[in-house]
Formats: structure tokens, sequence, C-alpha cells
């Protein structure tokens, strides 16, 4: 038997080899994030908060935020909300003819960089002004921030002297890849993010996605490099790092197409999503007692129902009064004479909807945190996408056999009914989505193991910045092999010429020796 103090020796050695241990391998505990979340989005900001939430429990995690939600134990926020825009719930239509085309969204000539005018309101906010001018003071190891288009937020991790890594809340930014990794997608097979579909079958698809390609790529560059030169900022300073050491993607191979990622692209898609809770028992009794099933609908939590044009809103209620399920509609105002088949709330736990059996279809705008939800419960999908990566999240569910698209500004009721109809009786479709989900769930490890590994991966190797791509210490003309296909050119001119002036000298040669011999045999003679 051991005696107390022995046995508290043996506790107290076991609690320092435990320190040790910890000390040892930094990145495992404790760790002190500084995280910027820019976009005052919900959807932005669930799918960065996922990734907080993981990490402050067993990280320290200051982040600054316009959407603050409040402190707790290894998290404190930081109100951001006078220096980040906040996006309010806005009328469909109007985001439809300001978002919906690339052009509109992203002008040929913009006066101004919007991203530049934040990055320099961000950088003169009161809590950053004091920590830039404390340097590298050791108070954080990493920073966690959602990117631009513009890299220049990427100043503050090269101020603090620390690793960067990016949460990025969509599939990849198509025109920040060449600045983050050093390599573009090929656009042949590629879909640009902002592509209206996921595959391109035909010539005039891979048109349309090269001429996409080039022209999201160019307009920003172009930007930037003439406000660069117009307004000279501290982050367009040379040397300024702008290369990630990592970057955690809302991916996943069942909803992007096929494409290479280099190693340090991460994909996290459904880091979002939650075990299930118990429904509310208004819901909860809404859904099982209704015999044909139940449709979910809404548009998310930006786009506002209750602005939409009164045909459009029209027209849904008049399908819906004439289908035998019953409809769960999110709708953010008053509206009368509804059918008695449809429920209407301004917000319904959407997760635990669509994982209730009796759901038979999901009507949706296509956010990618709304299509994983129904890949991972399975549940069909009609799709009203309105603007960004919104066509193309709808359009790999269509390639993927689970859904059908539909325009929100040329709906009709008779259209939108065979739609309805075709989803839900038509078993292929839910069929098919439970394939899906079925591959979306058959992974290795969960997004969560996914993001601990690899953030502790950078810190246990000092911003692990082997990872990046040789091609970023490439210039542009060596990218491109300008400078091998020059020589090589050069090379085959040389020879060519030089072969030419050889075989030149030996045509005089054998001709003058021919004509020499013929003069000898004619004096011979």
């Amino acid at each position: 038997m051991y005696s107390l103090g022995s046995i508290k020796l043996r506790m107290n050695m076991l609690l320092l080899l435990a320190f040790l241990a910890v000390q040892s391998c930094p990145g495992i505990f404790g760790a002190r994030i500084l995280a910027v979340e820019p976009h005052g989005s919900k959807s932005h900001w669930q799918y960065m908060k996922s990734i907080l939430d993981l990490l402050s429990t067993r990280h320290q995690v200051t982040v600054i935020t316009p959407l603050p939600a409040g402190d707790r134990e290894n998290y404190t926020e930081i109100d951001a909300s006078q220096v980040f825009p906040v996006y309010p719930v806005m009328d469909t239509v109007y985001m439809i003819e300001q978002f919906g085309s690339v052009v509109n969204m992203l002008p040929p000539v913009p006066e101004r960089s919007l991203e530049r005018d934040i990055c320099d309101a961000f950088f003169d906010f009161g809590p950053i002004r004091d920590l830039l001018r404390r340097g590298p003071d050791g108070r954080y190891d990493v920073v966690l921030l959602e990117p631009f288009y513009s890299p220049c937020l990427s100043y503050l991790a090269h101020r603090l002297r620390v690793p960067e890594i990016y949460a990025i809340p969509s599939s990849m930014i198509t025109p920040m890849e060449m600045l983050i990794f050093g390599t573009d997608p090929n656009p042949s097979y590629v879909p640009n993010l902002l592509y209206n579909g996921a595959s391109m079958d035909g010539f005039a698809q891979r048109l349309t996605n090269v001429a996409l390609f080039a022209y999201v790529k160019i307009v920003p560059w172009l930007t930037n490099v003439r406000m660069m030169y117009r307004e000279p900022k501290r982050y367009d300073v040379p040397g300024v790092r702008h290369k990630p050491s990592l970057v955690f993607i809302n991916t996943h191979f069942i909803t992007e197409s096929p494409r290479p990622f280099p190693v340090n692209m991460i994909q996290i898609g459904g880091i979002h999503l939650r075990p299930p809770g118990v429904l509310p028992d208004d819901i909860l009794e809404f859904i099982e007692n209704s015999p044909h099933g139940v449709i979910y609908f809404t548009f998310g939590s930006v786009s506002s129902m209750s602005a939409l044009p009164k045909h459009i809103k029209q027209t849904f209620i008049e399908a819906f009064a004439q289908v035998p399920q019953r409809v769960l509609w999110k709708y953010d105002g008053e509206i009368n004479g509804l059918p008695e088949n449809i429920m209407t709330k301004k917000w319904f736990p959407q997760r635990d909807i669509l994982l209730h059996p009796n759901i038979k279809l999901f009507i949706s705008h296509g956010g990618i945190s709304g299509v994983y939800e129904a890949v991972d419960a399975g549940v069909p999908v009609l799709g009203f996408p309105l603007y960004y990566d919104q066509p193309r999240n709808v359009g790999n569910l269509v390639e993927a056999g689970m859904a059908l698209s539909m325009d929100l500004l040329t709906v009709n009721k008779i259209a939108f009914l065979e739609k309805i109809n075709e989803l839900i009786n038509d078993k292929n479709y839910s069929h098919r989505a439970k394939i899906v989900s079925k591959r979306f769930k058959d992974r290795p490890v969960s997004p969560s193991e996914m993001v601990n590994y690899w953030f502790d991966y950078v810190l246990r190797h000092n911003g692990a910045y082997h990872l990046n791509s040789k091609a970023l210490k490439l210039t542009w003309y060596q990218y491109l092999l300008l400078d091998i296909i020059i020589v090589v050119v050069t090379s085959l001119i040389f020879f060519s010429y030089f072969t030419y002036i050889l075989f030149h000298w030996f045509q005089n040669y054998t001709l003058k020796f021919y004509e020499l011999n013929k003069k000898f045999i004619t004096i011979k003679k």
C-alpha cells in the first residue's frame, strides 16, 4: 500500500509530465487565436462560428465580428459592426436585379474597391490600431479570417508575424487561387465560382466559363492595381505575405465537381451540421399529423419573402393549396388568407425539420448551408437560385439527380406544381437523394476532426509553410513557361538555321566537287 504522501507525489509527477508534454507540443491546447469575420451576413457567420465554436473548446479565441453573439469561456468577441457592413433582410427581386448578373455584381470599371475601403476602416479600428502599434508581442499565435477578393486583410498576420488561415464559406473563390496557391484552376473543366451550373458539357459552356474566368480575374486585379497606384496603402508594401498556411473551404466532392486540390486546401463541407434537437410541439404536431408528408420552403436568412411581388406570392399560395402535403413556409411578415395546409413562421429550426422522415421536399434558394442540410438529410430539392454561388450549388444537386431548378421571376403555378409533383411522386429523386446522403456521410474523419487536426498541424510546424506550392515562387512568365518556350523556340530556330547552313554548304561543296571531277574527266579524255 502506498502512503498518502507517496500518492500525492506520484500525482504531482504525473501532472508535471502532462504539463511538459503539452509544452513540448505547441498547438495541441491553449493556442491564442485572433479571428476576423468581415462579412455581416448570417450565412457567412454561421460557417465561421461553427469553426470557432469547435476551436474554443481547446483554444483561446478572440473574434472581431459585426454580428456578436456574446462572450463565454475561452471565447471573446469584439463588436465590429461600425467597421464591417451588416447585411439586412433584403427584397428578393432587388437582390436578383443587383447581384444576379456577374456584371452587376462586379462592374467592369468600378469607381473604388469596396474591399480596400473596408480594410482601411478595419486598420483604423481602435482595437486593431492598438494591436498593430504593439506589433509582434506574442499576444496571438495565429490569425483566422475570411478573405475578400483583395488580400488586404492579410496585412494583420504580416504585422503580428504569425501564421494565417483562411476560412472560405463557399467553394474556392476562383480569382484568388493564384494569389493563395500559385496556380489557377483549369477553366476547361473546373467551373468558376460564379458559373451558372455544375458542369460544362459543350463548347458554348466551356467558352462561357473561360470568359467568366478571365473577367472575374482581370477586373478585381485592375481595380486593385489602379487603387494601389492612386492611393497606396500600408498593405501594398512589397513583402507583405498574402499566402495563408491553410485554407478551409466549405465544399465536399458530392456537391463540387471533381477537380485538383492543393494539399493545403482542406474541404470541410458540412462543418455547421449539428446533432438533431427536439422540434417545438406545434411544428412536430404539424409534421407528424400530415399523412402525405410535408414540404419545407425557405429562401434563407437574407432574402425577404414578404417583399416578393404579389403575383409571385399568389403563385406559391395557389399552388400549395392544390398539393396534398402540408407546407412549412419561412415567411418574415404577416400574410392572410392562407390555406389550412400552410404554416408560416419567421424562423424554423431548419436542420431538425429536414431530418424528420416525413419531410418530402425542400424548396430553397440554394444557399450552401441549406444544401448540405438537405444532402445530409437525403431530401429532394426544388431550387430557385438567386445569385452568387447559388446557381452552381443547385446545379450540382440537379446533376446528382436529387433536384430540379426554376427561375423565380418567371415562375407560374402550372410549372411550379409540375416540379413539386415530379420531385415528390417520382421516387427516383428520393432514392438518389438517399444515395448522395450516404456518400456525403461516408468519410474517413468528420469535418470537425479535420479542422482540429489541420489547425494544430499549422501550429505544430510553425506555420506549415512547407505545404505551400513552389509555384508561389515563380514569376508570371515562369509560371506560363514563357522562358522555357523562348529558349526552346530559339534553339529550334538556331538548329534549323544551322542545319540549313550546313546543308547549303554541303550542297555547294558537292556541286563544286562534281564540277571539278567533271573537268578532270574532260581533261583526261
